[in-house]
């Protein structure tokens, strides 16, 4: 399979996520403006809420994915059918404490948000109908693993990809039908509950199990689940890191709806990038956890190396646009007024910039399994960050939540360097920082350049609005260019077009 597992993997989630990105930018502003400012923060604030919920997968998304890859290695297909048959059960005991949690929130939790006792009636209706699919969204997460584990990635993105035409469609009939809020979110929240049923089917269909109905072969699935619960306190740590950011500004901004829908705008372009960027860690674990299960090490330093230097020139593409056109970026995207956010905007695409680059040193530490010192730096800078947020929350708003986060990333990442890469992996820090810093260091000095430039475009006839993306566009490629030039003749990167047309004839 090799390179084109790589690139068949990423071309599809690239897809998705480029098609996720064109629905924030379209839906955000329609929505904002036809909801109002004050509801759309009520949908963010059901979202954070449930998304949080997400800690009772106890890891088991990390450690299946990591089991099944290794026992399909190993050819133990009927442990693969055990253990998955045992993990649609588990995920159903979990759906029901995700809905008691839920329910919970619905009946008691009013006092919890600052907005208004009419808003909380709105948050409520949320809150149920997120309870009733519940069950749904946590069963497709186990059809899911097996086919991630099953190098069947670009599978489950086009399965996405039409999930998002059709959530597309949806913000459209809003406008045409005048669809209430709770109508819309009941009807968003389906779409994606219905993923279950392509996952499903395509499990069956490629006997990846024998079958879709539970089984309770616990003694098995205690294997995955150990590993699993040594990863519980890490996802814990990192979900409250970035989930808790619009519900502690919910709770402690002067006015929580509108400072979670100003923290909402914020977040569309990098929640873009780090989905873009995370989506080599569904694509590397499997890669990984062979690497590690034959205790190949040339292999391990290889991958390490050269995909450290490939997903920081992809973070620098993706992030160094929008630093460029902060302010012209929001323009476009929600209106004028929304470019004095700017300078928050590029904060937390530097901290995301940051962020990606250890994206293949992670997954091999997850291979390796060995998290403690990650969970105790992770956990301390998880308070760090969530003091800031709240102590800042009054001042800057949603900037309290961006700097909260740059602060939390920038302790976790140099974990890294301090102890992973040298104890545990064997690799060495500096060519690890090389692999980051070099192409960064090209990345900014073009952008300074650039910086100097001043690109003021105006065509009445494009309006407003694409007159905002223009400039962004033409900043881009005043960066880009010279930028990708750079890199050619430093020979940081090679130019091939084999593999990309080995990847074009398998479409």
């Amino acid at each position: 399979m090799g390179n084109n597992y790589y690139l068949s993997s990423f071309f599809w989630s690239t897809q998705a996520k480029i098609l996720n990105a064109i629905l924030g930018f379209i839906s955000i502003p329609l929505l904002l403006g036809y909801y109002g400012k004050a509801d759309y923060g009520i949908l963010s604030i059901a979202t954070a809420c449930n998304a949080y919920m997400h800690v009772l997968d106890l890891g088991m998304n990390t450690g299946a994915v990591k089991f099944f890859s290794q026992w399909r290695a190993e050819g133990k297909d009927r442990l693969i059918n055990n253990v998955a048959r045992t993990n649609y059960t588990f995920y159903i005991l979990i759906s029901a404490v995700n809905i008691l949690g839920l329910l919970a929130l619905a009946w008691w939790g009013e006092g919890l948000f600052s907005i208004t006792h009419g808003q909380f009636l709105q948050l409520r209706v949320c809150f149920y109908i997120l309870a009733v699919f519940a069950l749904f969204n946590w069963v497709s997460t186990a059809f899911n693993q097996l086919l991630v584990a099953d190098k069947q990635m670009a599978f489950t993105m086009k399965v996405q990809c039409v999930q998002i035409l059709l959530k597309m469609a949806l913000v459209f009939m809003v406008l045409w039908l005048h669809l209430s809020l709770s109508v819309y979110f009941l009807f968003l929240t389906m779409s994606i509950a219905l993923l279950i049923v392509p996952y499903a089917v395509k499990c069956r269909r490629d006997n990846l199990v024998d079958s879709l109905l539970p089984k309770a072969c616990w003694r098995d699935f205690s294997i995955v689940l150990k590993f699993s619960l040594s990863l519980f306190a890490l996802s814990l740590i990192q979900v409250t890191s970035t989930q808790s950011r619009p519900i502690l500004l919910s709770m402690f901004s002067p006015n929580g709806a509108e400072s979670v829908a100003d923290f909402r705008v914020l977040e569309v372009i990098p929640a873009f990038i780090i989905t873009v960027g995370g989506t080599f860690s569904g694509i590397f674990l499997p890669k990984s956890a062979e690497m590690v299960a034959r205790k190949d090490q040339a292999a391990i330093s290889s991958f390490a190396y050269g995909w450290t230097k490939r997903t920081t020139i992809l973070a620098n593409i993706l992030c160094v646009p929008f630093v460029l056109s902060a302010g012209e970026a929001l323009s476009a995207y929600v209106g004028v007024h929304y470019a004095a956010l700017s300078p928050w905007l590029i904060l937390w695409l530097l901290t995301v910039l940051v962020q990606i680059h250890t994206t293949p040193g992670n997954s091999l530490l997850l291979a390796y399994g060995k998290t403690t010192p990650l969970l105790v730096t992770s956990g301390a800078a998880c308070v760090v960050s969530m003091l800031i947020n709240i102590v800042l929350a009054a001042c800057y708003g949603a900037g309290a939540a961006v700097v909260g986060y740059f602060v939390y990333v920038i302790i976790v990442i140099g974990l890294y360097y301090v102890a992973y890469y040298k104890k545990l992996m064997q690799l060495s820090r500096w060519k690890m920082f090389k692999s980051f810093a070099l192409p960064t260091v090209v990345s900014f000095a073009v952008m300074a350049l650039v910086w100097l430039i001043p690109v003021e475009l105006h065509i009445p006839s494009l309006g407003d609005r694409l007159n905002w993306i223009l400039i962004c566009l033409v900043k881009t490629l005043l960066w880009l260019m010279p930028y990708l030039g750079v890199l050619v003749l430093m020979r940081i990167i090679s130019i091939s077009l084999q593999s990309l047309l080995s990847l074009l004839r398998r479409k």
